[in-house]
């Protein structure tokens, strides 16, 4: 396993592209592109991004789930078809970076609902059939706001569309008082790519070494499993500014993932 960082991390403290050169400074093997906007969502940007990778792989992409993701599962054709355009366009611009994963939040969870994932069946696998085309696979995330918020919905997503991956988002877990293992273990041998960071004693996120959480048991089960993917810390920003603290961090992701 490789600890890689997100260049979301510094979402609005400097742009798409200049995060990413930044970002060699920490001498990670590998990253997650989080495209901010619109503008980002062409194969010229792909390539811009992709000149400023200098060796670094991009593992997976993500986008801002507000600009088209609920419009891919929405009940207006013009919605529908605005969401696939636009989703297409990411995925283009995704592709032309070499991007091989893309991160899916799926629709908000509205006031704890938990609406049948199978109503949006057909969508999924449209969806999944667009980045299959593109030599990517479409992975959903666990977030604590979304449908996927417990480990038994990561089972109903997979039961509806099995050609899904995952992403666990070990902080998203535990917002909502699961042990980040049990996502692992409802999403079995489809978890494609994990995201980490930890919480303090009073729920506040922390760099992963400050807070709570027991990564080491997180790792083992991964092995246990035989896990390929990769770990990426995914700060928030304020939590960049000590890049001391982050480099230790990310040492101490080092020791206990990639040992």
């Amino acid at each position: 396993m490789r600890v890689g960082l997100t260049t979301g991390m510094y979402y609005g403290v400097m742009e798409t592209e200049d995060a990413l050169s930044y970002m060699h400074r920490f001498g990670v093997p590998c990253c997650e592109v989080f495209f901010e906007s619109f503008c980002e969502y062409s194969t010229a940007f792909g390539r811009e991004l992709k000149s400023r990778l200098d060796g670094m792989d991009p593992v997976s992409m993500h986008t801002r789930v507000q600009h088209f993701e609920t419009d891919l599962l929405g009940q207006s054709r013009h919605q529908v078809a605005d969401g696939i355009d636009n989703f297409a366009r990411a995925l283009d611009a995704g592709a032309e970076l070499g991007v091989k994963l893309y991160v899916y939040h799926g629709p908000m969870s509205i006031r704890g609902e938990r609406r049948p994932i199978a109503q949006w069946a057909d969508a999924l696998a449209y969806a999944v059939g667009m980045a299959a085309k593109r030599g990517i696979q479409l992975c959903w995330e666990n977030v604590s706001w979304c449908i996927v918020n417990a480990p038994d919905r990561a089972i109903e997503a997979a039961e509806v569309c099995p050609p899904l991956g995952f992403v666990m988002d070990a902080k998203q877990a535990l917002e909502t008082r699961w042990d980040p293992v049990e996502y692992v273990q409802a999403m079995g041998s489809r978890l494609r790519h994990v995201h980490v960071l930890d919480k303090d004693e009073h729920g506040r996120s922390v760099l992963p070494g400050q807070g709570v959480y027991d990564f080491r048991r997180l790792a083992d089960v991964l092995r246990s499993m035989d896990y390929r993917g990769d770990i990426i810390l995914e700060p928030y920003s304020a939590l960049t500014r000590d890049e001391d603290a982050l480099r230790s961090s990310l040492d101490y992701l080092r020791r206990i993932f990639e040992v």
